[in-house]
């Protein structure tokens, strides 16, 4: 109810301070304002416009104002209460028949730009009340009638401009949202392929483990003195398999939601590296790091396997921002093409990777980064999932050298395997 009546009180006041500027035609208290712009822009700009009590604290606002700024002009108010009066007349007769054009509309959205010109009307009208209470019969002048039906035109095509410039701008925000989201989307379809990755490989272990448990029970079951065992053995077995099914259920749902995502979809190579880009700065800045991504590519092509290559950088970019363990982080992404290959080089400026380190950073499990304030190791799994991409998705192959201040992943691709 506040948020509502602070939106009436915005409306009514931008109104009152619109109707400010005008200019006197006709009669000399007779004032053409452009307050009445704003609330026919309103009136189709704002979903459920509370015409009626806006234009009636208008009114009253625009007659106060009407009434202190000559005040302050003059020193005194004495017969301009009268002089005044009549634009009440003008904003009543205005939002009454603005509200009853919106009963006509029921919505009052600017579906056609033919709903614009009935305003002419409702502005011409008002402004013959307004001229009848001033004028009497001589509001039939046909100098008269014929200016305020040029004003009305004239504000109505003014009104019209706002409400359309509005609506484009409008567009033009709601066009680069989508386009957020839709960034975010792949990222996060991406990460979700992932896991899927994870749990395809997985499902063998969990076949293993439950073999083994099975196994261990054959063997026990023959000990009478072990039989509290072997139940045990068979007991884990059957628990396995109840966990196997469900987990077989879940990892097959996500692999044909993700299937019919991916499915006849392609990217251009420019606007997935411009996706990774804006990740990757978000990425950095969550890490409270500043992020300096150089890119430099001397071809563009269509991929339908942009999930996957999403995942192999982004992980790569992801691994140099948290191997830095300052706030500066600099990577230098490049592409070229030799032969029938694509090549790409991942290189950053961090600390490097120790010699007896680099031959196991592609196992599975293993990581040299560790949160010394929480605890948190990481999972290691990153560049085993990339090596896994590389190899088994695009029959490539990946390499890595390093040295402090300079770590450079090589990853060879065949372009057969990359482009649509």
């Amino acid at each position: 109810m506040r948020e509502k009546a602070g939106k009436i009180l915005l409306y009514t006041l931008a109104v009152v301070f619109a109707a400010q500027i005008s200019m006197t035609v006709f009669i000399v208290d007779f004032q053409i304002s452009i307050g009445v712009i704003l609330l026919a822009a309103f009136f189709f700009l704002v979903d459920g416009f509370p015409v009626l009590t806006v234009t009636l604290l208008s009114s009253g606002g625009v007659f106060a104002a009407r009434i202190i700024i000559y005040w302050l002009q003059n020193g005194d108010i004495a017969g301009r209460m009268n002089a005044f009066m009549p634009e009440i007349v003008f904003y009543i007769s205005y939002g009454l028949l603005l509200y009853l054009y919106g009963l006509v509309l029921k919505t009052p959205i600017l579906k056609s730009n033919l709903y614009i010109f009935p305003l002419v009307i409702i502005d011409y009208g008002a402004n013959f009340l307004e001229l009848s209470v001033r004028l009497g019969e001589n509001v039939f002048d046909f100098e008269t009638q014929s200016g305020i039906f040029v004003v009305a035109c004239l504000r109505v095509v003014i009104s019209w401009g706002i409400v359309v410039l509005f609506r484009q701008y409008h567009l033009i925000l709601l066009k680069k949202d989508h386009e957020d989201r839709y960034r975010r989307l792949l990222i996060m379809i991406s990460k979700l392929n992932e896991e899927v990755i994870w749990m395809r490989k997985n499902s063998a272990l969990i076949e293993e483990t439950m073999a083994t448990s099975y196994h261990l029970f054959e063997k026990l079951k023959e000990d009478d003195r072990r039989k509290d065992l072997s139940e045990s053995a068979l007991s884990i077995a059957k628990d396995v398999h109840e966990i196997k099914k469900e987990y077989f259920l879940i990892m097959r749902g996500l692999t044909e939601a993700l299937d019919k995502e991916m499915k006849n979809d392609k990217l251009p190579f420019a606007d997935l590296l411009a996706i990774l880009k804006n990740a990757a700065l978000r990425t950095a800045g969550e890490y409270e790091k500043k992020l300096e991504l150089e890119i430099e590519t001397q071809d563009d092509f269509y991929t339908d396997k942009h999930y996957f290559l999403m995942s192999i950088f982004r992980n790569l970019f992801l691994n140099a921002i948290e191997a830095e363990k300052g706030n500066y982080v600099k990577i230098i992404f490049s592409e070229k093409k030799e032969n029938d290959f694509y090549i790409f080089r991942i290189t950053d400026q961090g600390p490097g990777i120790n010699k007896e380190d680099i031959e196991y950073v592609f196992d599975a499990g293993f990581s040299t980064k560790i949160n010394y304030e929480t605890g948190i190791v990481s999972r290691g799994l990153g560049l085993n999932l990339v090596q896994d991409l590389v190899e088994k998705q695009f029959s490539g192959t990946i390499s890595v050298v390093s040295v402090p201040g300079n770590t450079t992943f090589t990853i060879s691709i065949p372009c057969e395997e990359m482009t649509v």
